[in-house]
């Protein structure tokens, strides 16, 4: 899989499609199906098909998490990183090369998708999302207590997105192609959680 931009986010990890059995699998699930039985009994107006829809093209929305921003939240945070915060040891305008170990990054998101027909109801769809990667041989580039690039290695990920125990992306184990410099403009700040 290769990856080219600096905007990664999950929705390039999975790929846009849904496989529509799954789809059909989460359209049967108990809530959706109260869901629809709301919509038809307060407002037999509304399609359900034009719901349904809506929020079948948000959860390709949901997945518009930056991988960039997966891969530098623990950094930014990590110890060993915050000793580049001293402008004494460290001066600001001089950039310093940090290699990273190998390390794999877990990050899971919980986002919702609310349906709302107010003031008759109101309805919460949750949806797990996990992501694995394992980066090998990156480097950091740090200048005035910033991350400002990404030195790239080997990156392999893995991950699940599943919605009430319905799984909708399934990524196995497999080698991830990023860019071999990620620039990170104005830089992210180390330390600041």
């Amino acid at each position: 899989m290769i990856m080219d931009s600096n905007n990664l986010t999950l929705l390039d990890f999975f790929g846009p499609k849904k496989n529509k059995s799954t789809l059909d699998k989460l359209r049967s699930k108990e809530a959706i199906g109260e869901l629809k039985n709301k919509v038809n009994k307060e407002c037999p107006s509304l399609e359900w098909k034009a719901v349904w829809n809506s929020i079948n093209g948000h959860v390709d929305k949901l997945l518009k998490i930056s991988i960039v921003e997966i891969m530098t939240r623990p950094w930014k945070n990590f110890r060993e990183l915050s000793k580049y915060e001293d402008e004494h040891k460290y001066p600001p305008d001089r950039s310093f090369i940090v290699p990273l170990l190998e390390h794999t990054i877990t990050s899971t998101h919980n986002p919702e998708i609310v349906v709302e027909l107010e003031p008759l109801f109101k309805q919460t769809i949750p949806f797990d999302i996990t992501v694995e990667l394992i980066l090998k041989g990156f480097s950091l580039e740090i200048q005035a207590g910033k991350i400002k690039k990404i030195f790239t290695g080997e990156c392999q990920g893995s991950g699940l997105v599943q919605c009430m125990h319905v799984t909708l992306y399934k990524k196995e184990l497999e080698n991830i192609s990023l860019p071999g410099v990620i620039n990170l403009g104005e830089g992210i700040r180390i330390g600041k959680g």
